[in-house]
């Protein structure tokens, strides 16, 4: 597992909250695995989020056992100034209940960025109804 020179937990907080006090600088965080949070005019936008151990769990008695490639960054429930979550496709490790659930609740005005033939694949992983179309 790598253990790469980044922030965590508080610290990491710290900085993305300093960050806000630089409106025309896009700020950009690698938060483990495939997942990276991109800050600009005060705008959060987390890209393919995984911030859980539901795979590690998942397959552990398996013979193909997962084994992350970072340590978690954050909990996902920390993470309250979060505007709009992709996922580029639908493997856990870009599209993780156990992470998005808690993003969901800490940011209740979070959006989806997702493919339209996702729609409803993320809906029932989500256990919600399948949300509007951007029109």
């Amino acid at each position: 597992m790598l253990k790469p020179a980044f922030q965590k937990d508080e610290a990491l907080l710290a900085t993305i909250e300093a960050a806000r006090s630089l409106p025309d600088a896009l700020q950009i965080w690698w938060l483990g695995q495939s997942g990276f949070l991109l800050q600009y005019n005060g705008n959060h936008l987390l890209f393919d989020p995984y911030l859980s151990d539901s795979l590690s769990r998942k397959y552990a008695d398996t013979d193909k056992p997962h084994v992350r490639i970072s340590e978690i960054a954050i909990e996902p429930s920390q993470l309250t100034m979060i505007d709009v979550v992709t996922s580029s496709h639908n493997h856990t490790d870009h599209l993780d209940a156990e992470t998005l659930l808690p993003l969901m609740a800490a940011n209740p005005d979070l959006q989806f960025v997702i493919p339209e033939a996702n729609r409803t694949f993320i809906a029932d992983r989500l256990k919600t109804a399948p949300p509007a179309p951007l029109a």
